[in-house]
């Protein structure tokens, strides 16, 4: 019997080596390797002059699908990471309801299971009244857990009281957690000055959300992990520093892993004066240097994850931000452009093509669960595919973003590099930049030992 398809031609990718060769798939999955064709399977997709690499995991994404929808829904939002080439998307639990419990995930995947043009997991919520509720949600197939050390996005302030009483229990169960990390006090007391001062303007963002309250509070993770034992993550980091005593603490044995974005590797403080309202997130932008710091940080392997943080709203809830930034939501869309800005960073000799295998597929899987499942092209692996052309360039643009928002923070921005192909499971969803996948598609995956 024949197989479904057959990947000749392309340069195949992991994070070690570039090497040609053939890929099997049958079923939805790679069923071979080889040199040459040799099989006949039903179809043959030419990927020469192309790099064929596992598709990205994009392990933090918001897309307020069930109840915050005209920002972005389940749909939208995964045609939009269709288009950046990422095969799977890790959504988490900020949406109405908010997932603190096991019935809420499993009604979450089951609302999300027909919307999805990629595949997806979910991460359950933190706070201080869900302890019992923790296990629950990981057997139910939770990936992991998120939470935050500052009150943001309507969250409250995990404090390390809490954070100690938490990560113990997720240690009995050997989950992991991924943390929001700025330090709640300073943060109000900065804000406190500010508003007395009567500032409004978008450059106060990053002397209030400041490094310091980034810092504090990654130590503060990084001793209560060492203590707990527990596994964590750290969200969005946005110093170097930070990435480097992170690695350290790992060296020490400490279960600590680094998720940066890729705002903090292509936008600095500078830009607060031309984009105002629309460069609002936080942790914000950094300094040049540090920038610049960051992307060596990623070229020597101290960064686990580059995801998104894809969290969009309407240009018209970011506008009124202009007059006064208090009033503006933190929050940028991303998803679909986090691979072409990293592919970009290979076009100018900033990393490897391999790195980028590394950090958006490799160790996402790794650190969630997935191994043997995503992330990989190795034989048993779903057949999630991105195929590169590094000499095409593209102007990213307003009009021909895909997320729900309509808006780039990159708009003009010329890149060398892009995903002209994706494949999820053996199927085409995006090609030549038009999205082709269906909703429902797209199918709820848990981690490797549940299967």
């Amino acid at each position: 019997m024949s197989l479904d398809l057959a990947v000749t031609n392309g340069l195949l990718v992991d994070s070690q080596r570039i090497y040609p060769g053939v890929l099997y798939i049958d079923q939805g999955r790679i069923v071979g390797i080889a040199q040459s064709l040799k099989e006949r399977p039903r179809e043959i997709i030419d990927a020469k002059g192309l790099y064929v690499l596992p598709g990205a995991i994009d392990g933090h994404v918001h897309m307020m699908d069930p109840g915050y929808t005209e920002r972005e829904d389940f749909t939208t939002g995964t045609r939009a990471a269709a288009r950046g080439g990422v095969t799977m998307v890790i959504d988490h639990h900020r949406t109405i309801p908010e997932i603190f419990g096991a019935k809420e995930l499993l009604e979450k995947r089951d609302h999300l299971q027909k919307r999805a043009v990629v595949d997806f997991g979910l991460l359950g919520g933190l706070n201080y009244t869900n302890l019992e509720a923790l296990r629950g949600m990981w057997e139910a197939g939770a990936l992991g857990f998120k939470g935050y050390t500052c009150a943001v996005h309507e969250a409250d302030a995990i404090l390390p009281g809490h954070l100690m009483e938490i990560l113990t229990e997720i240690r009995r169960f050997n989950g992991i957690a991924l943390f929001h990390c700025e330090e709640d006090s300073l943060l109000k007391k900065r804000e406190e000055q500010l508003r007395r001062q009567g500032r409004k303007d978008p450059q106060l963002i990053p002397e209030w959300r400041c490094p310091e309250a980034e810092e504090l509070s990654v130590q503060t993770l990084i001793y209560v992990a060492k203590q707990t034992g527990a596994r964590v993550a750290v969200a969005h980091t946005s110093l170097p520093s930070l990435a480097e005593q992170m690695a350290q603490a790992r060296v020490q044995g400490v279960p600590i892993y680094t998720e940066t974005c890729a705002q903090y590797l292509t936008l600095t403080e500078e830009d607060f004066r031309t984009k105002g309202p629309f460069v609002k997130f936080t942790p914000p932008p950094r300094k040049r240097e540090e920038m610049e710091r960051m992307w060596k940080c990623l070229a020597q392997g101290l960064i686990d994850m580059v995801n998104s943080d894809h969290c969009p709203y309407p240009a018209s809830e970011k506008e009124g931000g202009w007059n006064d930034i208090w009033s503006a939501p933190f929050g940028i869309p991303g998803v679909e452009t986090v691979t072409p800005l990293l592919l970009d960073g290979v076009a100018h000799g900033r990393i490897t093509i391999s790195q980028v295998v590394r950090v958006r597929s490799e160790r996402p899987a790794a650190i969630y669960g997935l191994t043997g499942q995503k992330g990989s092209l190795s034989v048993g692996c779903d057949a999630d595919l991105i195929f590169v052309d590094m000499r095409r360039k593209r102007v990213l643009d307003n009009s021909k973003v895909v997320s729900k928002c309509g808006w780039t923070p990159y708009h003009g921005r010329e890149i060398t590099g892009d995903v002209v192909m994706t494949m999820v499971r053996g199927k085409i969803v995006m090609q030549e930049g038009e999205v082709i996948g269906e909703p429902g598609w797209g199918r709820f995956v848990t981690r490797s030992d549940l299967r």
